[in-house]
């Protein structure tokens, strides 16, 4: 019997680019669906790709929609691609007519005066009008080599026009320190900021409480490496989730010192670094708090009483801590003793992590379970995670 056999021609990319859809037998794949999708559809599809791919999309059918999509603008600013990146970008953002979505900055810590003046260009582009979500990350060179340059660059006042709008807010510096632009012109509100993330700033106390006032939604805080502050008031009603860090310096006075949470109704997170060294840290009001961490080398039941015991003097530590469901703490040198000693006041804890510095010689352990009733350890927990230094469990 003959064998019946099947000639596909060759469909050429104009052909496809052009708008011809080849029938289910040829393309090998069934018939287009995703085309026939309502535009509004297509254009949050495309908003999803990268700057990249939506710019050179899958073909001219899609590739209109880049244009009126909401804009996801993710560069990356290297001095090997300069000046070829700026230019795309300027021409990306006089081009677009939909809304930007997001705009992200990684700045790779080349010495360049002429980044700030570029950027405050691109923030005063009415493609950014009414941006929601803005990141600049100021990191090391890709290769690991460092300029050696003190300049302090500031964040062009520009982003400050967002602020009506915007839902995140995150500027990192993990290189060279950037100045946060001064508020002494008059209050700045945001009204629907849910996230803020300052890292490695430079930002006067004034001006970081003034961002913070006018922050009446906010749910998440990062404040770390800060430059110019010496301490921090937290009291909001929205905030779920704080993560505090002192950070170095060259000189004292530079770094974090104390950090308060006066009131804060909702606050379940509170992650902290650096309380080893000079952070001094005051809880007076957080009744929901579940996650609390990392607890530094020697931070003592006394540390912790003088920490949290501050709304009442009749409230035992124990009380107040039985919210606490999740729990990390640092030890150097690790000892069962100091352990279930420090437990013993978080009754209600599920999860530990325990972070093992091995500086130090180990304590002895000790041969016998105690005999007392420990809540903790006959009740709730149910996960605990010994690491050590290198990130290795045990």
């Amino acid at each position: 019997m003959a064998t019946l056999r099947v000639k596909v021609r060759k469909w050429h990319k104009a052909e496809l680019d052009a708008g011809v859809t080849p029938p289910a037998s040829e393309a090998g794949e069934g018939p287009d669906q995703i085309s026939n999708l309502p535009v509004d559809a297509l254009r949050s599809i495309v908003s999803l790709l990268p700057t990249k791919d939506g710019a050179q999309s899958l073909s001219t059918r899609w590739r209109h929609l880049f244009c009126s999509a909401p804009l996801n603008l993710d560069v990356k600013l290297r001095r090997e691609d300069e000046p070829t990146l700026s230019s795309l970008v300027a021409r990306v953002l006089a081009d677009h007519q939909g809304p930007c979505r997001r705009f992200s900055l990684t700045w790779y810590g080349y010495k360049c005066d002429m980044v700030p003046p570029l950027l405050n260009r691109w923030l005063h582009s009415s493609a950014l009008n009414g941006l929601p979500e803005f990141h600049l990350r100021h990191n090391r060179m890709e290769n690991g080599e460092e300029e050696l340059w003190r300049a302090h660059y500031t964040l062009p006042l520009s982003i400050l026009r967002f602020s009506p709008t915007l839902r995140i807010l995150s500027v990192k510096c993990t290189c060279y320190k950037i100045r946060f632009p001064s508020l002494a012109d008059g209050d700045v509100q945001f009204p629907h900021t849910k996230q803020l993330t300052f890292k490695g700033i430079i930002i006067s106390e004034v001006d970081l409480h003034g961002v913070l006032a006018g922050c009446h939604v906010l749910e998440s805080l990062v404040l770390s490496e800060l430059d110019g502050v010496s301490g921090v008031r937290i009291s909001s009603s929205t905030l779920r989730s704080l993560g505090v860090s002192s950070g170095f310096g060259y000189e004292p006075e530079e770094l974090l010192q104390q950090l308060i949470v006066e009131d804060a109704a909702n606050l379940e997170k509170l992650l902290l670094d650096g309380a080893e060294y000079c952070l001094s840290i005051r809880v007076v009001w957080a009744p929901k708090l579940e996650f609390l961490g990392s607890l530094p080398q020697g931070f003592t039941t006394a540390k912790l009483q003088a920490t949290f015991l501050q709304r009442t003097a009749a409230a035992s530590l124990m009380s107040v801590m039985r919210t606490v469901k999740v729990l990390v703490l640092q030890m150097s040198p690790p000892s069962v003793d100091d352990l279930i000693n420090f437990l013993t006041f978080f009754p209600c804890v599920e999860k530990l992590y325990v972070l093992l510095f091995r500086d130090k010689p180990f304590k002895r352990k000790r041969h016998h379970f105690p005999l007392g009733y420990i809540e903790c350890f006959d009740l709730h927990l149910k996960k605990i995670v010994l690491l050590t230094t290198d990130q290795r469990k045990m």
